[in-house]
């Protein structure tokens, strides 16, 4: 059944914008997904030229019959709002996410679309809160043995409250030169690399805009950067072939990621070190228990010949479409629209559980203001 199927973007995010060049992608190819525009405001938005790219540089004025719309507790509807009420009840059979980042690629949304019983196409909520963050994901990696670089959990206000103890106890963990992250955000937005203790201050402040919670790893200086994506279909891990980031600059830079057509070249990998990212990638897409399409980036250090997975994205730019060679962009959100509806009818749990506590708690005399 294709009917009533939904693609949601856009969001209170800082990857606002990569989000709405995904679902437009995506849109192109599957021009009969409904649009569900998120705003910076995080009100959700219907209307009829959603799919023109000019009207988000300026959405209330150059947007046309815009109509408030938001979920319904328990069901499987989006309310339209006419006036001051919400007056119009649309079915959702499938819910197509192209949110990148916080509050829609983190597991709130995931969590919202779980409980009015949508299906939809990425990791669930769970899942995708320890990917969106980097001290967890991290903390998951090394419990499991996955090699990841070394690093250091910082939390701003503990900060704040005793700064040269904090700065102190991370330069002896970690060391110069050191590169600090923040540690729910993607697209290496507010990532700095630090050198000296002044710098660690500066760069402390500045990630501090974007995220209270702050990682703080061993800057691997020369290193390789590399890709692979991996995505469920007829029930196994189907995995790209992974391919090598041909960043300029000492981080792949969110302007390379998105606004450079050559952030990602076909340089040919080394055969052990492909199996390697192969089999790494696979691995920790089963430890997260991910769904739909997942991209792992992964750092290799040249000097020492060691590969660190870096992180998760569960919802990644573009769907991560470009990375899978023999697969079109139209079968893969084909897969993600089936795979997400039979998964929704497998993970179909008991969530309710008949007891006699009501009838045994009725008769007892209990007095709770008593001491």
């Amino acid at each position: 059944m294709k009917e009533n199927l939904y693609i949601f973007y856009g969001g209170e995010s800082v990857e606002h914008d990569i989000s709405i060049i995904t679902a437009l992608q995506v849109m192109r190819v599957m021009p009969e997904l409904v649009p569900v525009y998120i705003g910076r405001n995080g009100v959700m938005y219907m209307a009829e030229n959603l799919k023109d790219v000019k009207i988000y540089s300026d959405f209330d004025r150059l947007a046309r019959g815009v109509k408030d719309v938001t979920f319904v507790s328990g069901k499987p509807y989006l309310a339209v709002k006419k006036g001051r009420k919400y007056a119009k009840f649309l079915p959702v059979n499938f819910a197509l996410l192209c949110t990148h980042g916080r509050f829609g690629e983190d597991g709130a949304l995931q969590g919202i679309l779980e409980s009015c019983h949508i299906p939809y196409s990425s990791s669930n909520h769970i899942s995708s809160a320890l990917c969106m963050d980097k001290i967890f994901m991290k903390d998951v990696l090394s419990s499991r043995g996955v090699p990841t670089v070394k690093g250091y959990p910082l939390v701003y206000e503990d900060y704040l409250s005793n700064k040269e103890r904090v700065l102190k106890e991370v330069v002896k963990e970690i060391k110069f030169p050191l590169i600090l992250k923040p540690a729910r955000l993607g697209s290496s937005i507010g990532i700095v690399v630090c050198k000296t203790k002044s710098e660690l201050v500066e760069g402390i402040e500045f990630c501090a805009k974007f995220d209270n919670r702050i990682l703080v790893e061993r800057f691997v200086e020369d290193a390789g950067e590399y890709n692979t994506a991996c995505v469920y279909m007829n029930g196994e891990v189907l995995i790209s072939d992974p391919v090598k980031v041909a960043n300029k600059s000492q981080i792949f830079t969110f302007e390379e990621k998105y606004l450079e057509n050559n952030a990602k070249n076909d340089e040919k990998i080394e055969k052990n070190l492909k199996k390697q990212l192969k089999t790494l990638a696979i691995q920790v897409y089963k430890i997260f228990n991910c769904f739909g399409v997942v991209r792992v980036d992964f750092i290799y250090d040249r000097k020492n010949q060691k590969l660190f997975v870096n992180e998760l994205n569960s919802i990644p730019g573009s769907l991560a479409f470009y990375l899978f060679k023999d697969l079109s962009f139209k079968d893969l959100l084909n897969c993600l629209i089936e795979e997400g509806k039979e998964r929704s009818v497998r993970e179909r749990f008991v969530t309710a559980y008949d007891s006699e506590a009501l009838d045994v708690f009725e008769k007892l005399d209990l007095d709770m203001t008593k001491k």
